[in-house]
């Protein structure tokens, strides 16, 4: 790579560049930063070239309509569900309880559950078997993981 002398009657007389050169100088350095090997070495030797392009007006980012959820009535008590949930201890009474109501506990209702119980339990799956986890570990799984840092095996003695 060949290297030209620079005109040092050329450069600024300022020993500190204006606030938009500097900005400019910043961004152009980002960009350099982000070429490749290659890029770089085909500017150097003049084989590539840096192009300015004015930016264009942002276009609008398109609008996404989504629909609006539908609350079918499911004829289940959520609040009924989200406090006996909340009463048991063990994670294995809340698969229990899951489990002998699971003709009535349908996805929906079990992604309403979950969204009622708070933001310890995820209500993103999709099948019953995740919700269902979701919903176990999201609160006695929970309270017996804090437990067992809290007082157990993390106390000092």
């Amino acid at each position: 790579m060949g290297h030209e002398p620079i005109d040092v009657e050329s450069l600024p007389s300022s020993p500190l560049p204006s606030q938009p050169l500097a900005i400019a100088l910043q961004k152009a350095v980002a960009l350099l930063e982000s070429l490749s090997r290659e890029q770089l070495e085909a500017i150097a030797s003049g084989a590539g070239k840096l192009v300015y392009q004015p930016a264009t007006a942002p276009t609008p980012a398109p609008t996404v309509r989504r629909r609006e959820a539908v609350q079918r009535p499911s004829g289940v008590d959520i609040e009924a569900a989200v406090a006996d949930i909340n009463r048991f201890a063990t994670p294995g009474e809340v698969s229990d309880y899951l489990q002998k109501r699971g003709v009535e506990f349908t996805v929906p209702v079990l992604k309403e559950i979950a969204r009622a119980l708070g933001p310890t339990v995820n209500s993103t799956g999709r099948t019953k078997t995740q919700l269902r986890r979701d919903i176990i570990e999201g609160t006695a799984g929970f309270r017996v993981r804090s437990a067992a840092m809290s007082g157990g095996a993390w106390s000092k003695p």
